[in-house]
């Protein structure tokens, strides 16, 4: 299976989740399926557009060391720029996933004094954006994996007729360090518990559940301890 094919089996299930959420809400208004089907679809969300925008970042760093490592030829070249350039599923991928978060957070709005027409305006907004950016993450994968598939058979004739690689070329570096990475991983470690304990249940950290904090320290403490064993690595991380 290809990552399109991933990705259409999530729009699959997160598009009627979308539709659900939004019918629930006009007609059952803040009932408990309503709460839960926005905070499952607002999870999914996320999910599915991390998954096409981290996969479009992997893809053009390989593309991109294919460019530096092999002579590939000018109209392939041009194509794979033009191809860089545009990412067009970016920033809706990457507003759509903030649109469901922010409509999703808004759900509890009436307990900070955010009137009720405000959700709602988020929230139909917010479905209507990630309609939209389903049907373009699946147009940009398409279109992403036909230009791998015509890297693969180009890397595969220059290699038959023998093209020698050239030793300049490097794997793509990491603008932060390993120790860097591990640390905000340990800091995000965290998220879900201040989501819980300053939105959901406005300060009370009472009120959140102590596995909920058990597994944020375990978390954070294994990043810490990675970010501790890698602070003097120096270069590209192998994963």
């Amino acid at each position: 299976m290809r990552m399109v094919h991933y990705y259409l089996a999530l729009a699959c299930v997160l598009a009627p989740c979308l539709v659900l959420t939004l019918l629930s809400g006009a007609f059952h208004e803040g009932s408990q399926r309503h709460l839960l089907l926005g905070f499952f679809g607002a999870v999914l969300c996320v999910a599915t557009h991390t998954l096409l925008i981290l996969f479009m970042i992997v893809s053009g760093r390989v593309l991109k060391v294919a460019m530096q490592s092999r002579p590939l030829s000018p109209a392939f070249l041009e194509e794979l720029n033009r191809f860089f350039a545009e990412r067009r599923a970016y920033p809706l991928a990457l507003f759509s996933a903030f649109a469901a978060t922010a409509a999703a957070v808004l759900g509890y709005g009436r307990y900070i004094g955010v009137p009720a027409a405000v959700h709602v305006l988020v929230g139909v907004g917010a479905v209507l954006m990630n309609l939209l950016a389903l049907g373009q993450g699946v147009r940009s994968l398409r279109a992403n994996q036909r230009l791998l598939d015509r890297a693969a058979g180009e890397l595969d004739r220059l290699d038959a007729a023998g093209a020698p690689v050239r030793p300049e070329a490097g794997e793509p570096q990491w603008s932060l360090g390993p120790a860097a990475r591990w640390l905000v991983f340990a800091l995000s470690a965290w998220g879900p518990y201040l989501y819980w304990s300053l939105v959901v249940w406005r300060g009370a950290f009472a009120r959140v559940h102590p596995a909920l904090a058990a597994l944020s320290v375990l978390v954070s403490l294994f990043g810490l301890a990675q970010a501790w064993r890698a602070r003097g690595s120096t270069g590209p991380s192998p994963s």
